[in-house]
């Protein structure tokens, strides 16, 4: 598990990151009390080399424009859209990268939605995700992928307009598509052409078209086995949708950035230094899973220690309903009890208590003393939290800056 940039301890461990919405209770002047668990004194913040760093919440408030609505809408739509894995174990990697996973147009789609009208059929767009996986195998080993985007519109009636419209215009688009009917799903217009092992979907549900397209390079056409594919994702992704709360078309313009206060007291992003393809924002779970590098284990393990918010900005911040969750995570992840060859243990920063632990990534084996990467894993009450940098001191203060953001009070 990592951040945005794919880091490394992610992709080598679990090490995702966990913080949690500041809503513990605030004792006396110097220490934080939070029920069931011995009093923790809280460090003195002039104390804190946090640097450059913000260091004192901020109010984040609703949306500025149409963008950073229907991009927020994604991210809470994001929570609801399947990853591949949970139809079909043999998806164990993620296939999309660190590309844009919201769709507002045609752009995030890129090659999947080959046809050109893509844009002005769907125009009424409030959101969309989409997510990819394969499966695995060695570097250069054929792969069988499988990419779903949920696209969210104002209503039922646009959808089931949009919907198969799309299909017809992707179906046209070759004189050698066939269609496809899949069989329990009425609401679902498929093709395939019969010499290449693929297949494309388009399925409306409610005020939601869901597009599916299915790539195996590993065996020669099979059209039961497309199909097949198709109605396990749709068994799967149909009651996500159907628990979804989608905003209300007209309260879109005035969705809530930060409606749980924990971005406020996450790290934003340097605008010029960006680290993901994404905006800043807040996850409930699946979606986070999208932004780092995962595990079909991960999305279990967070759930397990309770993790209920995951914020991202220049740092990654989990939170977990009870403390007791996220020393569970800091357990699982900390750097020190899965370190790999190429990972060297660092200096971590002084006074934010015993469970902080750094480490850098070395260069290749021409230069296997040099670190290229510093990453540092915290925990703190009910949050985790992991963040990265080239250099450590700048690193050392991003840590406290967001360790000072997640116990002020």
């Amino acid at each position: 598990m990592g951040f945005g940039a794919r880091a490394p301890l992610a992709r080598k461990s679990a090490g995702v990151l966990v913080a949690t919405a500041l809503v513990f209770g605030l004792g006396g002047c110097g220490e934080t009390e939070i029920a069931g668990h011995a009093i923790r004194e809280a460090p003195d913040p002039s104390t804190l080399d946090v640097g450059n760093y913000p260091s004192v919440p901020r109010q984040i408030g609703n949306a500025k424009n149409d963008q950073q609505a229907r991009a927020r809408e994604s991210q809470r739509l994001s929570d609801h859209v399947a990853l591949p894995y949970e139809a079909d174990p043999a998806y164990v990697e993620d296939a999309w990268g660190v590309r844009p996973h919201i769709v507002l147009n045609r752009k995030t789609l890129g090659p999947l939605v080959i046809n050109d009208t893509f844009d002005e059929v769907a125009e009424d767009l409030s959101a969309g995700w989409v997510n990819a996986w394969q499966t695995g195998g060695e570097w250069a080993a054929p792969r069988r992928t499988m990419n779903l985007a949920v696209l969210e519109f104002p209503d039922a009636q646009i959808a089931s307009e949009v919907g198969p419209t799309l299909e017809h215009d992707d179906f046209t688009y070759s004189g050698d598509n066939q269609p496809v009917p899949i069989p329990g799903h009425a609401d679902t217009t498929a093709h395939w052409r019969p010499s290449i092992n693929s297949i494309g979907s388009w399925t409306v549900h409610d005020r939601y078209v869901i597009f599916m397209k299915v790539v195996d390079d590993i065996g020669p056409p099979d059209l039961g086995m497309l199909v097949d594919q198709v109605q396990r994702m749709l068994a799967v992704q149909l009651p996500l949708l159907d628990q979804f709360q989608p905003t209300p078309a007209d309260g879109l313009s005035r969705i809530p950035l930060d409606p749980q206060g924990l971005l406020g007291r996450t790290l934003p992003s340097d605008t010029d230094h960006l680290i993901r393809a994404e905006p800043d924002g807040v996850f409930t779970g699946r979606g986070s899973l999208s932004l780092m590098q995962a595990k079909d284990t991960t999305l279990p393990e967070m759930q397990n220690n309770g993790v209920d918010l995951v914020s991202f900005g220049d740092a990654v911040v989990f939170r977990s309903t009870a403390r007791t969750g996220a020393e569970g995570l800091w357990a699982a992840w900390r750097p020190s009890t899965h370190l790999e060859p190429e990972q060297r243990m660092v200096e971590a920063p002084s006074g934010l208590g015993d469970n902080v632990e750094c480490y850098g990534e070395v260069t290749p084996k021409s230069d296997p003393e040099t670190i290229a990467m510093h990453l540092c894993v915290f925990q703190v009450d009910r949050y985790v939290v992991q963040a990265f940098g080239k250099q450590l001191q700048d690193l050392h203060q991003k840590i406290a800056a967001q360790y000072a953001l997640l116990t002020s009070p």
